[in-house]
């Protein structure tokens, strides 16, 4: 019960240690070293660590993609986010603003 408690509550950052923790067992399951990541990536090696120990909520979305990618990890951009729909009205303007440029 306790445990259905703190996943409700759970914050951002909480959702960020849990994402660094499983992110280092993947790499380590990969037999990838943090130094090895920070070759590939350029990702600074106290970048990766403090992620990797639940202390990286500061790390960008570039550097977040870097090592996803290291790792032959891919995020579907429209899975996250999908594209709106729509409206004839702003299809009609985008007609408009392509024809005056």
């Amino acid at each position: 019960m306790i445990y259905h408690i703190m996943v409700e509550q759970e914050t951002i950052f909480d959702k960020i240690v849990v994402l660094g923790l499983r992110f280092k067992e993947y790499r380590k399951a990969l037999g990838v070293s943090q130094r090895e990541l920070h070759r590939k990536t350029g990702v600074a090696l106290s970048t990766i660590s403090l992620f990797e120990n639940g202390k990286g909520h500061g790390l960008s979305l570039s550097h977040f993609y870097l090592l996803l990618d290291a790792l032959d990890l891919r995020i579907d951009s429209n899975a996250i986010i999908p594209e709106v729909f729509r409206s004839d009205l702003a299809k009609q303007w985008e007609k408009q603003n392509k024809r005056s440029k």
